[in-house]
């Protein structure tokens, strides 16, 4: 009886991710529709490059340890919070 009821949950995990593909919002900006991720990663690209910008300025990116580390990663979460913000609905 069990060994059903993993192959059940196995099959729901791997189906569901296939059923959520068609739910990505779409923009309109000067009549072309774009995907919302895009907007998204190069809204965080333009807000991290302004944070890194600050850093540097205020002189506290030589304290935060390697760049190709940090400003990685500062798009990354710039990125998601974005994405967090305007799509959590």
């Amino acid at each position: 009886m069990k060994p059903i009821a993993t192959l059940t949950r196995m099959a729901t995990a791997l189906t569901l991710p296939l059923l959520l593909t068609a739910c990505d919002p779409m923009l309109s900006l000067q009549g072309s529709f774009w995907p919302a991720w895009i907007i998204c990663i190069l809204a965080g690209l333009a807000t991290s490059m302004l944070l890194m910008w600050q850093l540097i300025r205020l002189r506290l990116a030589p304290h935060l340890g390697s760049p190709l580390l940090i400003a990685p990663s500062l798009w990354a979460l710039c990125t998601f919070s974005i994405w967090l913000l305007l799509y959590s609905r």
